[in-house]
């Protein structure tokens, strides 16, 4: 384990201090080279050595200061000084005594050594525990699913508060088409009414099938077409009652009009028993229809409903029965 951290640790610093080292050692020869013209030799390499002597003890106190986390103003500042200079130096020996090229590749190899080595001591100075890392990654993990599950519950609040927004509105105009229609079928029943008013004692048109009739055919039919006693195109249905002869239901189990069962009704609905003859007013029409519909079971039709009142000695004009009939009907089948 030790082996391995003086590894990483050689490995960290190799680079800052071989590029150093070049560049130190550049700087001598560069300098020494120079003053050698002013200088004798012996004493211009040694005013180069001392040179790069002062520069390698600024670095040193500098790295030493960055890595305890102080300020050394003086080292930071002759660091920086004796960069520009090496730079100055090897650039100015480039051109010199060698090409442009080697001018500016032997300038940036001093200002390389100040880079990589500012970055060791940083990374050096900033170095944290293992355990101190894996919590680091434990919370900012914690923190990505926190984030992660509440994006992706806004996310659903926000589909089902669209959803729910567009049922409403499309609930909303169902019930806007349906209004509208039935308020021009309103409208255009109250113009024909209107164009064209009828008498009281004008009796509705009877059907040409009556339901039973109708239940007697389709009984007839089976699944492989139509059996052999009847013919498709004239089935067997018996004669319709003519205008006029209109009674009340007298199918098979309905009692006859037992106007005395009407008083019951009445004396519910808390209004006066209605008199065959009489003008009746709103409630006491829909008694008597409440009271006739529900004479046979199943409840009775319009029609055989208007046939057993206008049987029964009741007279009212038929837009009226109508109204009141569809009232009745609706009431019903608002109760729960």
């Amino acid at each position: 384990m030790e082996a391995k951290h003086v590894a990483r640790k050689a490995a960290h610093w190799s680079l800052p201090v071989a590029l150093t080292g070049m560049s130190l050692g550049w700087t001598v020869y560069a300098v020494g080279e120079i003053l050698s013209r002013q200088a004798p030799g012996p004493l211009a390499y040694t005013v180069a050595g001392i040179y790069d002597a002062v520069w390698l003890y600024a670095l040193a106190m500098e790295t030493a200061h960055r890595r305890q986390g102080s300020k050394g103003t003086l080292p930071a500042v002759l660091g920086w000084v004796f960069l520009v200079t090496s730079v100055g130096v090897l650039f100015t020996h480039g051109l010199m005594y060698a090409t442009a090229a080697v001018a500016v590749i032997g300038a940036v190899v001093p200002a390389a050594a100040k880079a990589t080595l500012i970055m060791a001591v940083e990374r050096e100075s900033t170095r944290i525990s293992s355990g101190a890392q894996q919590q680091i990654d434990a919370v900012r993990s914690a923190t990505r699913d926190q984030v992660a599950i509440g994006r992706a519950v806004t996310r659903a609040k926000v589909d089902r508060h669209t959803t729910a927004a567009v049922l409403e509105r499309e609930e909303r105009k169902a019930r806007g088409k349906a209004q509208k229609v039935r308020h021009e079928a309103a409208e255009e029943l109250a113009n024909l009414t209107a164009e064209h008013p009828v008498d009281d004692d004008v009796r509705e048109v009877p059907a040409l099938f009556s339901d039973e009739d109708l239940a007697q055919v389709l009984g007839k039919w089976t699944q492989d077409g139509v059996s052999r006693g009847v013919s498709p195109a004239s089935p067997q249905v018996g004669a319709v009652s003519p205008v006029g002869e209109l009674t009340g239901p007298q199918g098979p189990g309905h009692a006859p009009i037992d106007l005395s069962g009407l008083a019951e009704v009445a004396a519910v609905a808390g209004v006066q028993t209605p008199a065959p003859g009489e003008p009746l007013t709103e409630e006491q029409l829909t008694v008597v229809l409440r009271w006739l519909r529900h004479s046979d079971n199943p409840p009775l039709s319009y029609r055989k409903a208007l046939a057993a009142y206008r049987a029964a000695g009741f007279s009212a004009k038929e837009e009226r029965v109508r109204k009141a009939y569809a009232a009745l009907i609706d009431a019903e089948d608002a109760q729960p």
